[in-house]
């Protein structure tokens, strides 16, 4: 039986097709979009070209492989628009198939599965930290089980809109950034619950499996590289250190940058240092599946 698993988030949009039988991926597809910076001040959002012409290259990738089971789910930025009603009708009509936004419970408990099924901890006590376009969701998972969640309206692309700056970043207003991004996530009481920290840090999303893939100097992305791989503060600082005094086109020649992140990856990085000094953490484990893995369990 063929499945497919379609994630549309604020920055990407990702195709997930597989073999539930023989447990077998037969297609990933991903392409970025960076829908997020085409929502208005009074959250209309109007999607571009790029949006359908996407979608149609998805949905001929899920005719080709005669996926006879899909699901398709929209995240924050379908969430945070006041016309979404209109969006999923248009969706439905030109794709015959239900667009799912998605609440913020359901996306923790889809990325946090997601998350961690390629990793073999044991049942041990996990954080997993899905930093998207829109918004960030935190996960305490306990002996496989989600103990809480929080879902916050922190992303790269909202923070990129908000300070619409990604080149050349100086002191002062690095300064200001962290400043506004520790205010931000504290004002969320979880992580006062989170008296202990014995927990691993598991990161998913674009920003984390980048950085991983720019230590591993990957021509080519290979996901089962990125699985549980470790990533330090020391080293995620110097990396983020080099991005900030770059271009952004400039980035793009570095090993592992995908072409439609090199603009937000600095604010990615902005929240992945925020989270970590909140959490006093020093290692992060990096995992190439969320969402879309989290829906493949799901089908059946």
């Amino acid at each position: 039986m063929t499945y497919a698993a379609v994630d549309l988030g604020t920055n990407a949009f990702r195709l997930l097709i597989v073999d539930k039988k023989r447990k077998k991926v037969l297609k990933r597809y991903s392409s970025i979009i960076g829908l997020g910076s085409y929502i208005s001040k009074t959250n209309i959002l109007s999607p571009p070209k790029s949006y359908y012409k996407v979608l149609d290259k998805i949905f001929k990738y899920i005719k080709d492989f005669e996926v006879k089971k899909v699901r398709v789910v929209g995240t924050s930025i379908f969430r945070d628009s006041v016309n979404k009603e209109q969006i999923h009708r248009d969706f439905y009509r030109r794709y015959k198939v239900k667009l799912e936004i998605i609440s913020p419970s359901v996306e923790a408990k889809l990325t946090s599965i997601g998350a961690l099924h390629p990793l073999t901890f044991n049942n041990e006590n996990c954080l997993v930290i899905d930093i998207g376009g829109g918004s960030t969701e935190v996960v305490l998972v306990k002996e496989s089980k989600i103990k809480k969640f929080i879902s916050m309206k922190i992303g790269v692309v909202r923070e990129f809109n908000f300070y619409k700056i990604s080149d050349f970043i100086d002191t002062t207003f690095e300064k200001r950034i962290f400043n506004d991004l520790e205010k931000k996530i504290t004002s969320y009481k979880f992580f006062n619950s989170l008296k202990d920290n014995k927990f691993k840090v598991v990161m998913n999303g674009g920003t984390p499996t980048t950085l991983a893939a720019i230590k591993l100097k990957m021509k080519k992305y290979d996901p089962k590289q990125i699985n549980g791989y470790k990533l330090s503060s020391s080293y995620i600082k110097s990396v983020f250190r080099s991005l900030i005094e770059m271009k952004s086109e400039d980035r793009l020649r570095i090993y592992g940058m995908e072409k439609g992140r090199e603009i937000v990856i600095i604010y990615g990085v902005f929240i992945l240092l925020s989270l970590l000094k909140i959490l006093k953490k020093r290692i992060v484990y990096v995992s190439d599946s969320g969402i879309l893995e989290g829906l493949i369990q799901e089908i059946n």
